[in-house]
């Protein structure tokens, strides 16, 4: 795990120091486009993080995604429910006879109560009631009779036990895990694309500022040959070869100036909601990296990524979610084997008061007990299903296999481009101070009459590519620390981001 010996960023002044010569990029860039700026709006590394997180359109769809997860659960535990249902319903019928006709009226009402236990077994408490009126009586004569009792089938083979009928809440669970990763890993991702934009973009500008200082270095050569043509201690040739050089340099500050525009626009597409709500603001970085040594540990930072990474975390959940489904597919294998009870009471009378004390007094039970067996022949679907459930599994674990090597080699990768962007600083402001000394040289053997214009250029050309590698190279060692921190899964820490109702 990288652990940083002295701050990324600058102290606070300097920190200002380089924003006032951003700054003054920023409003060189708008002169050398021709262009005014509207506004200029500074912004901090953090800053541009906490608009991405609270505006970025692709954070604001995923977020929704761990909410779906969560009522996927409470639809998942639903199947414990219980179901309240209860009818009523008149009969009259005439029936022709002989001597006449039969009458028979009828209001009957009923009502159960019945649901899913978490063993698998299935309970139903029930009641009917039926009140009889006309001529046709029943056997007894009883006006009310009815019935009031409870059911019970509880499997023992085939859907019993509490991991079997909780499979499809663990399942949802685990797929509320993985939403919930998945979204944690499109964060942390999205914060490197910020950081990365943010770092582009100061290298844009710096890139472009390094431009404008040769272009006012071939322009100061011109305007000395000039001179001297003047006084006819310069032939026009050399007079020729600093305007080829002022026109060249004019073409790169052209194209870096179009480099800092492009590098906003990503930068803004990112923290913004609306693109537009930044149109014509040009946006002005503050927090300027220092190159500083890093302390980096392969071993440490591969074993942070395999307890952090959230793309790992989310397929050891897809696994289980898979290792739940291959359980249940299993039992599914089982024939059914279920024992089954039942209870209830009897009543009736020729008033209701009679009919409530002749149920309720438990003279004139009913139970019944017994087992119920089927056995699916073939059971070609449940076996198929079970196959299928475990080669699933088996393509998830290398899956999972998979990315951790991929992890480690991720690591080890971000770990060297530390080591190799930081040396890469170093002999790129080696090669700035030695192209400047060149320079210095050149002109001072210009003015002696031992030197030619052509070279001076090509020492000015030389200087302005040396400095370009620098900034590039200051801005491939900012970005590779985090990468660093992506490739640990560390970057929310290291940006002290929570992911609460804020976020």
């Amino acid at each position: 795990m990288n652990r940083p010996i002295r701050s990324l960023f600058a102290p606070t002044h300097w920190k200002t120091f380089f924003a006032v010569l951003a700054l003054l990029s920023v409003a060189s860039v708008a002169r050398a486009g021709g262009g005014d700026t509207n506004q200029i709006k500074s912004l901090t590394l953090r800053e541009c993080i906490e608009r991405a997180l609270e505006n970025n359109l692709e954070i604001k769809s995923q977020r929704i995604n761990p909410s779906i997860g969560s009522w996927g659960v409470v639809g998942a535990q639903g199947v414990y429910d219980p179901i309240l249902s209860g009818s009523a319903n008149y009969l009259n019928s005439i029936t022709p006879e002989d001597f006449g006709t039969l009458t028979d009226r009828r209001f009957q009402s009923s009502g159960a109560l019945s649901g899913l236990l978490p063993t698998g077994a299935t309970y139903d408490f029930s009641t009917e009631t039926t009140r009889e009126t006309g001529n046709f009586q029943s056997i007894s004569n009883f006006l009310y009779n009815g019935t009031a009792g409870v059911s019970l089938t509880q499997p023992l083979l085939k859907n019993f036990g509490l991991g079997i009928n909780a499979a499809t809440i663990r399942i949802a669970r685990e797929s509320q895990a993985i939403a919930l990763q998945t979204f944690i890993q499109l964060v942390m991702s999205k914060i490197n694309d910020v950081s990365t934009a943010y770092y582009e973009l100061i290298f844009a500008i710096e890139n472009h500022k390094s431009a404008l200082e040769t272009r006012a270095l071939a322009q100061q050569l011109l305007d000395e040959n000039r001179k001297r043509e003047q006084v006819g201690t310069m032939s026009p040739l050399d007079v020729i070869q600093a305007e080829a050089g002022v026109a060249e340099s004019e073409q790169t500050v052209i194209t870096t100036d179009r480099a800092i525009k492009d590098n906003e626009n990503t930068l803004k597409r990112l923290i913004c909601q609306r693109v537009t709500e930044f149109r014509g603001v040009s946006l002005l970085p503050v927090d300027y990296p220092l190159v500083q040594m890093v302390a980096a540990d392969v071993d440490e930072s591969t074993r942070t990524a395999l307890e952090m990474r959230a793309d790992y975390l989310s397929l050891k959940h897809a696994l289980e979610k898979q290792n739940i489904t291959v359980q249940f597919n299993r039992n599914q294998l089982w024939p059914e084997i279920d024992l089954q009870g039942s209870y209830g009471l009897n009543g009736g009378g020729r008033t209701f008061n009679r009919y409530g004390d002749s149920l309720t007094s438990g003279d004139n039970p009913v139970w019944s007990i017994g087992v119920a067996l089927t056995v699916p022949l073939g059971n070609r679907a449940a076996r198929a299903n079970y196959h299928i459930a475990r080669l699933d599994a088996d393509q998830a674990l290398l899956s999972l296999k998979s990315l951790e090597q991929d992890i480690i080699v991720q690591v080890d990768n971000a770990v060297g481009h530390v080591e190799t962007n930081l040396k890469s600083v170093e002999a790129a402001r080696a090669a700035t101070r030695l192209a400047q000394e060149s320079l210095d040289a050149e002109k001072k053997k210009l003015l002696a009459g031992t030197s030619t214009t052509f070279l001076v250029l090509q020492a000015q050309s030389q200087l302005a590519a040396a400095r370009s590698a620098e900034i590039r190279a200051e801005a491939d060692y900012s970005e590779s620390i985090v990468a660093l921190d992506l490739a640990e899964g560390t970057i929310l820490d290291k940006n002290s981001i929570v992911l609460d109702e804020k976020f």
